[in-house]
Formats: C-alpha cells, structure tokens, sequence
C-alpha cells in the first residue's frame, strides 16, 4: 500500500498542532511549515480537509492559526486518514466481467475484506493521543530540542 504525500503531511501537520496547541493556544501554518518542512501552499491545500472533519479548528486574526477541536484520545487515525483520503481504509472493488466474478468474490471474501476489515479496526484503536505520546516520548529520548523539532 502507498499513503500518498497528502496523507503523511496531514498526519505530521495534526501531530504537530496537536503537540503545539497546549491550552487550545493556535498554531500558525508557517509555525508548522517551519517546523516540518512542508510548504505553506501545500499545508493550506491539506489543512481544510482536518478542519472540515472537525477534526482541527482554525481561528483567524493575529493570533489566529489552527487548534485540535477534540480530545487527543476522541481522535483516531481512522478519522485522520478518511479526512484526507477515504480510499485508503475502504474496500476494494473487482472489475467484474462475467468470466470472473466467482473467482472475484471468492478472493475478496478470503483476503481483501479480511485485510480491509483488520486495517480500519487497527487504525481506529490508534489515537491521536497515543501517537502524540510516542512521539513525546522518542523525542525525549534523542536529547533533541523538545518544543523546536516536536
């Protein structure tokens, strides 16, 4: 399986805000571009997609920028990867021509709906909480500047 480009950026861009946003505080687009080496541009084409799943909230004005709108652990990578992608974690479908359709069916019963069904019940018991703790945590192991490169 291939996560595409939008997918990791969007995760790394919610870890980052959720990291970031201690006390509800905002976090800027350029604070998080800076931080993760991502372009502006690109992180304004991804962000929409957190905010429209209610998964982030944006505040305008001077201090305006981006906050988690749910608790860390109300927030699953399930609902992180269907806000950017919702191809990813869903069935497959066969072109079915006539010749191959019980051949078909029989594969996705046996392997495609088993795989599928165990990716999105693996990716819903993973939450932001836990992801953000790991991260917390390797970091602080590394010795590396804590709030600079979180």
């Amino acid at each position: 399986m291939k996560i595409s480009k939008k997918v990791e950026c969007g995760i790394v861009a919610i870890v980052d805000i959720s990291l970031h946003s201690v006390n509800g505080e905002s976090v800027t687009v350029e604070s998080i571009s800076k931080r993760r080496n991502i372009s502006i541009k690109y992180l304004e084409q991804i962000l929409p997609s957190l905010r429209q799943a209610n998964l982030i909230q944006s505040t305008k004005g001077c201090r305006g920028g981006y906050a988690i709108s749910r608790q860390t652990d109300e927030i699953t990578l399930k609902d992180i990867i269907n806000a950017l992608d919702i191809t990813i974690l869903n069935d497959c479908y066969f072109d079915n021509n006539d010749s191959c359709t019980v051949i078909n069916n029989t594969v996705y019963e046996l392997f495609w709906k088993k795989s599928i069904d165990k990716m999105q019940s693996y990716a819903e018991n993973i939450t932001l909480e836990k992801i953000v703790q790991k991260c917390s945590e390797a970091m602080a192991e590394s010795n590396q500047n804590f709030m600079y490169y979180i």
